[in-house]
């Protein structure tokens, strides 16, 4: 995930009632958890993205690559929070 996404993400996840709802970890390209992300989930060809994945790892949400922002993350939690 690029650093604008990341700081987006992050600005989102300091407001209620996000914050207590989701956690958030940033996979690093090459560690066990990346690999696994870019084979797992709908990032598409450069193999980046945000997906937010439910108690059993399936995904919930997925946005491929990283042209999206607070709008497009606000809207998916939100959708997932039924609200």
């Amino acid at each position: 995930m690029c650093q604008r996404v990341i700081r987006a993400v992050r600005a989102v996840l300091a407001d209620e009632p996000y914050r207590s709802r989701f956690p958030f970890e940033v996979f690093g390209w090459e560690s066990a958890e990346g690999q696994h992300a870019q084979r797992a989930y709908c990032f598409g060809a450069d193999r980046h993205g945000w997906v937010v994945v439910d108690e059993h790892d399936r995904p919930v949400a997925c946005r491929p690559s990283h042209f999206y922002g607070e709008a497009e993350i606000r809207a998916d939690l939100d959708r997932i929070l039924g609200r």
